[in-house]
């Protein structure tokens, strides 16, 4: 297997929702890499004490954004 290459990694469709009043959010992304199948990836940006984005993996999921995924899971299952 080759190494990952960031051109052939394809965002199909994001969903994002704010998570406090810093900015913070919740983002659910489809994704393709090399027209291979599609995969949901779900990350967190915040903002850091330098001002700029960070990026995590989602990790826990308040019921808050359980529901938010709940709300999305027919569109994400029609767009994969």
């Amino acid at each position: 297997m080759g190494s990952y290459n960031q051109d052939k990694d394809v965002l199909i469709k994001m969903f994002e929702m704010i998570t406090d009043e810093k900015g913070s959010s919740l983002m659910l992304s489809i994704f393709s890499y090399d027209n291979g199948p599609k995969k949901l990836a779900m990350t967190r940006s915040y903002n850091k004490k330098d001002g700029s984005v960070g990026y995590s993996s989602a990790g826990r999921l308040s019921l808050m954004e359980v529901n938010f995924l709940k709300d999305k899971l027919d569109e994400i299952i029609k767009e994969m």
